[in-house]
């Protein structure tokens, strides 16, 4: 278990329809999440899935090299746990390898077959589990997060999801 630092954006969780919709984590700068590990976005509501359809970094400020970003998936005990409390880490690079991050470009990644995190494996496998499917909880909460290296001593990202809600939960 580690600590970590709080980047979800609670605002946009108020959508109740079925269909594919994206969320957006909180900007992370180097300036406060160097070396740190990030909480981007939570699964709260026991027993609802979701089926994590893309799953993208934008680079907004040019990072420098040496700048290292995995994105995997872990829990935290409460939902109403923040900055400073215990993430438990399920898989490191679950989503999103460092290897897929290129620092000389303000634009978009996402996970490449060159590295194949788990998530784009099971996604063309046409695999409808972990971690392709996340299902929420009220303790033990789900989230997606980002290890963050040292080395990132310059720019800012922030992480978009497009997931759906499976209906019917």
């Amino acid at each position: 278990m580690v600590d970590f630092v709080d980047r979800r954006r609670t605002d946009q969780r108020a959508n109740t329809l079925e269909n594919p919709y994206w969320i957006s984590s909180a900007i992370i700068s180097n300036l406060a999440d160097a070396g740190k590990n990030v909480v981007l976005f939570s699964f709260p509501k026991a027993g609802e899935i979701y089926l994590i359809q893309e799953v993208i970094l934008q680079n907004i400020v040019l990072a420098v090299t040496g700048t290292t970003v995995d994105i995997g998936s872990g829990t935290i005990p409460l939902e109403s746990t923040t900055t400073g409390g215990v993430l438990t880490v399920t898989d490191l690079d679950e989503y999103f390898k460092q290897g897929d991050y290129a620092v000389t470009a303000a634009t978009f990644f996402g996970s490449t077959t060159g590295n194949t995190s788990d998530w784009l494996s099971a996604k063309a496998a046409g695999t409808y589990a972990a971690p392709r499917i996340l299902i929420g909880a009220a303790g033990t909460v789900p989230v997606i997060y980002a290890t963050v290296g040292a080395g990132f001593t310059a720019g800012t990202f922030r992480v978009h999801v497009l997931l759906t809600r499976i209906p019917g939960v």
